[in-house]
């Protein structure tokens, strides 16, 4: 995957600073840093959150 890809979240659900990441949630690539990656993701009120240090095996491309 690179960077501007789309990719389906499938760490399972957890919150991060007040705020649910959902499990099978679409995300955008931003950022890659030694096989981690940084995406873009939506909540349901379309603010976006910046997720930091996703594995690949987190992700499934779409």
């Amino acid at each position: 995957m690179k960077i501007g890809d789309q990719a389906k979240l499938l760490k399972k659900t957890f919150m991060q600073n007040g705020v649910f990441i959902l499990t099978n949630s679409n995300v955008e690539i931003v950022d890659m840093e030694n096989d981690l990656y940084h995406v873009i993701y939506n909540d349901k009120e379309g603010h976006p959150h910046t997720l930091k240090n996703i594995r690949a095996d987190e992700l499934q491309k779409i």
